[in-house]
């Protein structure tokens, strides 16, 4: 097979996935032509800027982690070299490094759509749907608001923090499972299916249904004066950020300063929630990697949904949704990861 073809027969893999992103982009820059609102470069470079500064972070836990594994699962006496061989034979497989290159920068054109898209909620759709999810909560939870069973067991102060520490870890989370997806070796169906999955969750549920169901979330709930539904809540939240632990309540009180500048970027969207819908995909794809994975990947999922209520970030209702929306997508990506258009080695499962 010439180099050329062998190019080709790698971006045909990738067919689906590239229709997906560009029916995702052409879709925020036909809405952004309506709309003065655009994020611009230097607000796209935050969020390369965002992805960059992880990825020292993500290269010394893969080494970490393969360091342990062939120190106290395979035993072997000369780990170092085995290191020094595991990483020279990826770093030489010239069509594991093409894909996951091509992968990477399709997901990042994913996340500048998605981002585009967020930025235009306020005009496209302004916060109606936040009375409707309070009640909504209620009636699911008997009578009660969730977060007030959430804060009788983790309301102290190490319990919040615990759950604040938890919840700032996801996007580094996120990144990391997005980038061990895009390099895995490029016939593995699971690889297609997490990348497909991402960029339907996040322009169905991150973009449309959030535009539909357009919500700011409880911590915002009196400042959009709706009542005082969540006045405790967000009084907790406050007295524990005064006593100078780990706090949501700046970054909270952020978003919302920076909500509804014309050139600002939009933080705010409670419905669905992309926290637990992304944390979901994480775990579908953990769950096929490794059943330990999985496992862990639940307990992360359990405390970034808990996290969302307790946190004030979201009604549980949106953490319901988001984890429907995500397994709803995981499904559909299984199809089209199998797809005929994806070329030769679709079917393969395997990672």
């Amino acid at each position: 097979m010439s180099e050329t073809s062998g190019v080709g027969q790698l971006l045909r893999r990738h067919a689906v996935l590239a229709i997906l992103v560009f029916i995702h982009g052409a879709v925020a820059w036909w809405l952004s032509s309506y709309h003065p609102v655009n994020i611009g470069d230097d607000k796209a470079g935050i969020l390369v800027k965002s992805f960059a500064t992880k990825i020292p972070q993500m290269i010394f836990l893969v080494l970490f982690g393969r360091l342990l594994y062939l120190t106290y699962v395979l035993r072997v006496d000369d780990r170092i070299g085995h290191l020094k061989n595991d990483v020279r034979a990826f770093l030489t497989d010239r069509e594991r490094m093409v894909c996951g290159v091509i992968g990477v920068l399709l997901m990042a054109g994913t996340l500048v759509a998605f981002a585009q898209i967020k930025n235009l909620l306020p005009q496209l759709n302004p916060f109606s749907w936040d009375v409707t999810f309070m009640k909504l909560d209620r009636l699911l939870h008997f009578g009660v608001l969730p977060h007030e069973y959430l804060h009788a067991l983790f309301g102290s102060d190490y319990g919040i923090s615990l759950f604040t520490g938890l919840y700032n870890i996801w996007l580094f989370m996120m990144y990391f499972s997005l980038v061990a997806a895009c390099f895995l070796r490029p016939d593995s169906a699971l690889r297609m299916q997490f990348l497909i999955a991402f960029v339907l969750t996040w322009a169905i549920g991150g973009n449309l249904v959030a535009i539909l169901f357009s919500s700011a979330g409880p911590v915002y709930y009196a400042l959009l004066g709706l009542g005082d539904a969540y006045a405790g809540l967000m009084a907790r939240l406050g007295q524990h950020a005064a006593t100078g632990a780990l706090s949501v309540v700046d970054t909270q009180s952020l978003l919302w300063n920076i909500h509804g500048h014309p050139m600002g970027m939009n933080g705010i969207s409670a419905f669905p929630s992309m926290h637990v819908a992304s944390t979901m995909l994480m775990t579908l794809f953990a769950f096929r990697l490794s059943r330990h994975a999985g496992y862990v990947a639940i307990g992360f999922l359990a405390s970034i949904m808990l996290g969302s209520v307790l946190l004030a970030w979201h009604y549980a209702v949106d953490g319901y949704v988001g984890a429907a929306i995500a397994m709803g997508c995981w499904t559909v990506s299984g199809w089209l990861a199998r797809s005929r258009l994806n070329g030769p080695g679709a079917a393969d499962p395997s990672a």
